[in-house]
């Protein structure tokens, strides 16, 4: 369970003695469950973005060691 203070937003994972805020001693605490962010997969465009920039890294790396 994570801590959050409305007043000043300090975050933490325990409340600071009787429920208030370690940072600024208020009262505004609210307790919020862990909540997992899902991943998005990367676009067609960002994937053939990847390969061909790999692609030409490569490839100049191998032209230079030619010439």
């Amino acid at each position: 369970m994570a801590y959050y203070c409305n007043d000043c937003s300090y975050r933490s994972k325990t409340s600071g003695q009787g429920g208030k805020c370690a940072a600024c001693g208020s009262f505004n605490m609210s307790a919020t469950g862990m909540q997992t962010q899902e991943k998005v997969a990367p676009s067609l465009w960002h994937k053939i973005a990847l390969v061909s920039s790999w692609t030409l890294l490569i490839v100049l790396i191998i032209w230079k060691l030619i010439n």
